[in-house]
């Protein structure tokens, strides 16, 4: 039989074992956010996040939580329930911190009334809502210009709202007359077309019931009518929730693609996801980060459509593989260097570079520049590229264009010889 000392000493050991367990997967800290709001790092970032969240079983957020834009001012501010549901006031913001919107959600659907601003403070709209997203009654919309077009439940309106995943936002304007739907709703979406707004979806209602629709296509013109509510409509702050509430990681520095351990090692370990070059020699771990670095996710932080970009790093590899001295130089802005010094850094396992089994201690050259194209593409074929395009290289830009330029010189073409050999 086992002893009560032994058994209040499991008992007490497991207590402990699941608290810590407990604790290890709730925490309370700072979550940053890319424009697409997906989990990404502190430079990349344009909201952050504090509050609580629970990784376990299931991944959610729980208590008070609070966004921010990237300046400090408060972009959002709501309640989250133990089951990791929008319950409660939600409130959003400007980035000038005026209040945007305003009102309750319970279990993850807005319910009751709802007020819109503008930026500037004035009310744009009220709306009701039913605990369903689908069903809402604009009571009062007022305009850019402070005219009154809808007042307690009749008038017209206009919105943002997505409209499945086919139209993505749409501007939605349409009417109510006593609190029910009347009248034609249309949906607007930019036409590349017409380059210039057209109608995507059209719904008709009589005293609240639905009547007909129709899509359009914004290419060919294209109708397809149908006379049954599908209820394609979302509110825009849904898409910020579809993608907080899932955890959605930024690809361009997380890169498992079947599992979230990376971002699991990031939020619970504080260990920062890394670009492993590991490889059999020098030359494969080096052009395995040219390729890193020319990914389009990381070529696009260097886009400013008025600036040829030129430089060059010069970088040293430690014994363990990373890159531990960095010096970069060229036309890049404050946050452009920062953002490159970062990806660089995040570089780990590159081969030394050897002769004959014995390590060199050596500095590396990585170019920098804007492509342009037409100084290296003959003009019958420049149809099938940009104009230009930023590159990470091992040539300098003088040398790749000599190379590109040898590279598709046009051969001889041999003389035949004639009957008598000549």
């Amino acid at each position: 039989m086992l002893g009560h000392g032994f058994i209040r000493t499991f008992i007490l050991g497991a207590i402990t074992m699941f608290a810590s367990l407990f604790a290890f997967s709730q925490q309370r800290d700072t979550i940053y956010f890319n424009t697409n709001w997906e989990i990404t790092e502190k430079p990349l970032a344009s909201y952050y996040r504090t509050g609580r969240y629970v990784l376990d079983f299931d991944w959610y957020y729980e208590g008070v939580i609070s966004d921010y834009y990237k300046n400090d001012s408060l972009q959002m501010k709501g309640l989250y329930s133990s089951n990791g549901r929008r319950n409660g006031t939600f409130s959003f913001y400007y980035d000038n911190g005026k209040l945007k919107t305003r009102g309750n959600y319970i279990n993850n659907h807005k319910a009751g009334m709802w007020e819109y601003f503008y930026p500037d403070g004035r009310l744009k709209m009220r709306v009701e809502y039913a605990g369903n997203d689908q069903l809402f009654t604009v009571y009062d919309f007022i305009d850019s210009t402070g005219k009154v077009l809808a007042k307690d439940g009749t008038g017209s309106f206009e919105m943002w709202v997505h409209v499945s995943v086919a139209f993505g936002p749409c501007r939605l304007t349409g009417s109510f007359k006593n609190g029910t739907r009347s009248g034609t709703w249309e949906y607007y979406t930019y036409s590349p077309v017409k380059k210039a707004e057209s109608v995507v979806l059209r719904e008709r209602y009589e005293d609240g019931v639905f009547k007909k629709g129709t899509i359009i296509n914004i290419f060919s013109g294209a109708h397809d009518s149908f006379k049954q509510d599908v209820d394609l409509t979302r509110l825009i702050e849904y898409e910020k929730f579809k993608a907080t509430e899932l955890f959605a990681k930024d690809k361009t520095i997380f890169q498992a693609k079947n599992s979230n351990d990376d971002l699991e090692d990031y939020l619970l370990r504080k260990q920062a996801p890394a670009f492993d070059v590991e490889s059999g020699d020098f030359e494969e771990s080096f052009t395995g980060m040219i390729r890193v670095l020319n990914r389009r996710s990381i070529t696009r932080f260097f886009n400013d459509p008025d600036k040829i970009y030129k430089g060059e790093i010069e970088l040293n590899v430690s014994d363990s593989g990373d890159i531990e001295e960095i010096k970069i130089t060229g036309n890049l802005s404050e946050k452009e260097h920062d953002q490159m010094m970062f990806f660089l850094k995040k570089f780990k396992n590159i081969h030394e570079l050897s002769v004959e089994n014995v390590s060199i201690d050596a500095y590396h050259k990585i170019y920098f520049y804007t492509i342009i194209f037409a100084e290296f593409i003959p003009n019958r074929d420049l149809y099938n590229y940009p104009e230009s395009q930023f590159v990470f290289a091992v040539l300098p830009y003088d040398k790749l264009r000599e190379a590109m330029k040898d590279a598709i010189k046009p051969k001889k073409k041999k003389q035949k010889k004639s009957e008598n050999g000549k």
